[in-house]
């Protein structure tokens, strides 16, 4: 679900392989996909949201699909108010969004949410220690304490750029935060009257994330099972949406 009637994002030819686990799985994305079978049970999926409240809809992660340059050209706004939320999908849930102080994410205060707020939360639900953890390419999540953080929470078991198991870039469409979730939720979010001020509207955020049952995360991961089986077929190749 986008917010516009087209997608546009850079592409590019997914290489390398993931490698294969008994229990294995991810998203937050940089090199390749999980051979056939190695999907997991269990899987975490991280991604930052930006969102304005009132009359403006944030287009932040929106995609402009087609075979041909559509010449679209987007205004933006620097600095206009907005809130930062983080997500966590997996397989059974997720996990309530956290709301961001301030207008910027460093690593710092990257790191200090994990550790406060995602970290527990996972190590409860994952006493066997099955769950793959996966982060995009946000410049916080590659702080140095970050990346040693999460070697020592989920050893050989994070994916990401600089990580254990890496993860081919602009691959929006192989993660499920990104063509789920943030889909989902802005649909909730911006409809008529708009929400009028900050804490309106991480209610309708935190309201529209509830909203997701375990059946449509089950849903979810079998659309994403299904899709990098068809690049895993294709070698990585393009496809039309």
């Amino acid at each position: 679900m986008m917010n516009s009637a087209y997608e546009r994002r850079l592409l590019r030819k997914h290489t390398g392989n993931l490698g294969s686990s008994g229990s294995l799985e991810a998203r937050p994305l940089t090199a390749a996909l999980p051979p056939s079978g190695g999907f997991l049970e269990s899987s975490s999926d991280v991604s930052p949201v930006m969102a304005p409240p009132a009359k403006k809809v944030n287009t932040h992660n929106c995609r402009i699909w087609g075979s041909e340059n559509q010449r679209v050209s987007l205004e933006h706004v620097r600095d206009s108010p907005k809130v930062n939320v983080f997500c966590t999908l997996s397989k059974e849930r997720v996990y309530s969004p956290f709301f961001f102080m301030g207008m910027t994410i460093t690593g710092i205060i990257y790191f200090d949410m994990l550790q406060e707020f995602l970290i527990p939360q996972l190590d409860k639900d994952d006493q066997e220690g099955h769950i793959h953890l996966q982060q995009d390419g946000a410049p916080p999540h590659y702080l140095g304490e970050v990346g040693e953080y999460l070697n020592t929470c989920f050893p050989g078991r994070w994916i990401g750029r600089t990580a254990p198991i890496a993860w081919p870039p602009h691959s929006l469409d192989l993660t499920p935060l990104d063509f789920f979730l943030w889909g989902f939720v802005k649909d909730r979010v911006f409809v008529p009257p708009l929400p009028a001020n900050f804490v309106e509207l991480q209610t309708r955020i935190t309201a529209s994330v509830a909203e997701v049952m375990p059946e449509m995360l089950r849903s979810v991961w079998q659309e994403t099972d299904c899709r990098w089986d068809v690049y895993r077929i294709i070698g990585g190749s393009h496809i039309e949406p």
